[in-house]
Order: C-alpha cells, then sequence, then structure tokens
C-alpha cells in the first residue's frame, strides 16, 4: 500500500506545524527498540540467528508517530522498514516524503536546528544522513530483490556486481551464484509494467534525493548530509536497467549503443570509462559534469571551478601560468630566457 503522504503532511497544529518532539517518549524509543538490528549470539556449539525486525509493525508505529509530529527521523525508520518490506518502489515513496516534510516544513520539522549554537543543523543534517548509512540502508538496499512477487526476479544490485565483476563473491556464501542468463531472462520478459514502475522509483528517488542535497545546500550552506554512497548505487542499478527499459518500451532512446546486453555478454557489460583522445573530448564531458551540476545540485560551486578547467584545455604552460599564477610569469622568463608576456 502507497504511503498517504498527503494525511502525513498535514501541519500537527497552527501555532506548532510540526508538533512536538517525541524523542524521549516512550512510544518513539519503543518504535526505535522495534527497528534495531538484531546481532547473531553464540548458544552453546552452535550460532542463533535472530529473527527480523517486524517490519510491518515499524511502518506503521512510524506512520502514526508522524501524525503527531513531524520528524525526520522517523521518516527515515519509515524508509528502512518500506525498503525490506515493499522493495525499492515501496522505499521510493517513502525518500519522497522526507523531501516533502524538508521542504514543508524546515523552519521546525525535527531535529530542530540549534538555536543555541546559531542555527547548527548538525542533528538535521546526521538524521538526513541516515538514508545513505551503511548498515541500515545500503546493505539492504544492494541486497533487495529488484521486482517483489516475481518469483523470477530474486537477484539483486549485489547480484548484477557479480555477474559484472565489479564484486568478488565470498567463498563462504551459502548462496547460489547468480546466473547471467537468468538476470538477462527475467528484464526480458518480466511483466512490463513491473520494470517500468522500477525505473520510474529510481529515476524519482535519485530527484528527490538530489532535491534534498540542494536544499541543505541553500539553507546551510556547507553543511549537508553525505548521500554520495547512496546516489551512485541508484544511478548503477539506473544505468543497468535503462537500456532494457528502452528496448522493451520502444522508446526513441534504444539506440543501437543502448541496446539491452544479451546473456552471453552480460557479464562482461559492467560499465567502462569513456575513452578521452582529445582536447575537445575533455570539453565535452566537462560539460557534461557542468550539465550535472545544473540539474542536480544547481547551488553547488564546483561548475565554476570546472569553468576555469575547461578555459584552460589545450593551453601551453606559459598560457597556464598567465591564468593560474600571473605573477609568475616573471620569474618563468628569467629561468627560461624566453619573453612569455605575450
Amino acid at each position: 500500500m502507497p504511503i498517504d503522504s498527503e494525511q502525513l503532511l498535514q501541519p500537527v497544529d497552527d501555532q506548532a506545524p510540526s508538533g512536538p518532539n517525541l524523542e524521549y517518549t516512550p512510544e518513539f524509543q519503543s518504535l526505535e527498540e522495534l527497528a534495531r538490528p538484531r546481532q547473531e549470539r553464540a548458544l552453546g556449539a552452535g550460532v542463533l540467528v535472530p529473527e527480523a525486525p517486524e517490519w510491518r509493525q515499524v511502518a506503521d508505529s512510524a506512520e502514526q508517530l508522524l501524525l503527531r509530529s513531524k520528524d525526520l527521523r522517523l521518516g527515515i525508520l519509515l524508509s528502512i522498514a518500506r525498503l525490506h518490506q515493499d522493495g525499492l518502489v515501496g522505499w521510493s515513496g517513502s525518500v519522497r516524503l522526507l523531501r516533502q516534510l524538508l521542504e514543508r516544513f524546515w523552519d521546525d520539522v525535527h531535529p530542530r536546528l540549534d538555536a543555541d549554537e546559531d542555527n547548527d543543523p548538525t542533528e538535521r543534517v546526521n538524521a538526513i544522513a541516515a538514508l545513505a548509512d551503511s548498515e541500515r540502508t545500503l546493505t539492504q538496499l544492494r541486497n533487495v530483490r529488484l521486482f517483489k512477487g516475481l518469483h523470477a526476479g530474486h537477484f539483486s544490485l549485489r547480484d548484477l556486481r557479480i555477474v559484472q565483476g565489479t564484486l568478488k563473491r565470498a567463498a563462504d556464501d551459502p548462496g547460489e551464484a547468480p546466473e547471467p542468463g537468468a538476470i538477462d531472462a527475467c528484464l526480458r520478459d518480466c511483466p512490463l509494467d513491473a520494470l517500468l514502475d522500477l525505473d520510474a522509483a529510481l529515476a524519482a528517488a535519485q530527484d528527490d534525493i538530489a532535491a534534498v542535497a540542494g536544499l541543505f545546500a541553500e539553507r546551510t550552506p556547507g553543511y549537508g548530509p553525505e548521500l554520495a554512497p547512496l546516489t551512485h548505487d541508484l544511478g548503477e542499478l539506473r544505468g543497468f536497467l535503462r537500456p532494457y527499459v528502452s528496448e522493451r518500451s520502444g522508446s526513441a532512446a534504444a539506440a543501437t549503443d543502448d541496446a539491452a546486453p544479451s546473456a552471453d555478454n552480460l557479464s562482461a557489460s559492467a560499465p567502462r570509462a569513456q575513452t578521452l583522445e582529445h582536447p575537445e573530448d575533455v570539453r565535452r564531458m566537462l560539460d557534461q559534469l557542468c550539465d550535472y551540476y545544473a540539474r542536480r545540485e544547481p547551488s553547488s560551486p564546483i561548475p565554476l571551478l570546472l569553468r576555469r578547467a575547461q578555459r584552460l584545455v589545450g593551453l601551453d604552460f606559459a598560457a597556464l601560468m598567465r591564468d593560474l599564477a600571473p605573477r609568475g610569469i616573471d620569474e618563468l622568463q628569467v629561468v627560461s630566457g624566453q619573453d612569455h608576456s605575450d
């Protein structure tokens, strides 16, 4: 069942739209305990494998508390539960909710900016950074089945990496080794709606995460959550799926170079870096990087540096010195015995 975002985004009170901070209430602490990962422990000569948290209960409890308090930490717990319970499509909706909480309730969403420390955003940054927490989010994201409910769709991003050779399978891995043919067959034969829904969910998550990063860059310049590992995983997964989406949906983007790999060469289809042969190739690549920041991180100052680097491509050493360190030109002339003033 999709998240009822509009209900969860209703202000709690006209005077205090985000409601009270419930962090230290029994209900909040009970929810945190319910969602806490269980650790294996020794039992005699064996090992007791703990039961997984009741993710449905975690999701329901988080939603109930969000009706009383607009809290990013509750949104994070909801996202973790949705990822376990509903896969990537369900998880994507919870990422959208986190974005909307920040956009609509920035002034007082919990955890609040620390007014006693010049509106220090550390607690809020840490709360959102949990989106890319290695143990609680990224590990599950890399192992979750791509297509919930489809027997043939039991493979994951981790399986794709093993097949492509970018991740080595552990020797003691008890699971079955992923088969390139089975993965290729699933992506070609699964219901088209399921493939399109997954691609749309990944695209939406990418946009929402970029918007969250942009919001922090705008409101708290220099202080924002580190979400790069998450955006990398989403980009890698979507990049793998896109040829299948284009080919099966009849998209105009399904050009020859974007054709889905066959089962025979799936294991050799790991992304390869584009070879740069000429200065013009470098300029085009820098253009692409600037375009990325314009779309995904419009408030970033990085394009200013990239554009300056672009201007320097192809210049000789003296011209570089004039641009980067004009005061060093005189010393260069003394050392080289040549006039580099032109």
